[in-house]
């Protein structure tokens, strides 16, 4: 990924990584970033197990970070923080009260009215019904939204397909 980015912007450093949640499946190539220089944004609660993470030794098999010994940067948000440059504007918002993970955060692009997410929503089948239960996080996920007055057009759930709000809201009975 970071060859990737290096090739589609070779001017440009990677300077933050957005960190949904401790989960091992969004968080096992950040040691990698941070070698990179990047600064690693998650909330609050997950900043003492990366900091942890990221000063472990890695003797038998070291890693970019052990081989750099480059310090972790880490911004530890609460319940917002923005980011921005010049044409585009990124707001992290902590997904309160989520029964997948206390520490969850996703991402908001205001001028694009997308919102960018992990775990909490994944979008049904095209013409499937909706569940006659619907999942408890996907709920405090519209429940949030809500909350925070976003103007949502579009979703992109990280496991999923790119969906629009109205997705979402037939998938909760909304």
């Amino acid at each position: 990924m970071i060859a990737e980015v290096k090739k589609l912007t070779p001017t440009k450093p990677i300077r933050y990584l957005v960190n949904t949640h401790h989960h091992f499946d969004h968080s096992g190539g950040l040691r990698t970033y941070v070698a990179e220089g990047a600064t690693i944004v998650t909330h609050q609660s997950n900043q003492s197990f990366y900091q942890q993470t990221f000063k472990a030794p890695r003797k038998l098999n070291p890693d970019r970070l052990a081989r750099t010994k480059k310090k972790a940067k880490i911004v530890a948000i609460d319940a917002k923080h923005v980011l921005s440059d010049s044409t585009r504007t990124l707001e992290i918002h902590h997904i309160q009260v989520n029964p997948h993970n206390a520490g969850i955060v996703m991402a908001w692009l205001p001028k694009e009215k997308l919102l960018v997410e992990v775990d909490v929503y994944t979008p049904l089948a095209p013409n499937a019904p909706p569940p006659a239960n619907p999942n408890p996080a996907m709920v405090n996920l519209y429940e949030n939204i809500q909350r925070l007055n976003l103007d949502v057009n579009q979703i992109a759930p990280l496991h999923g397909r790119v969906v629009t709000i109205a997705d979402l809201r037939k998938t909760i009975g909304k």
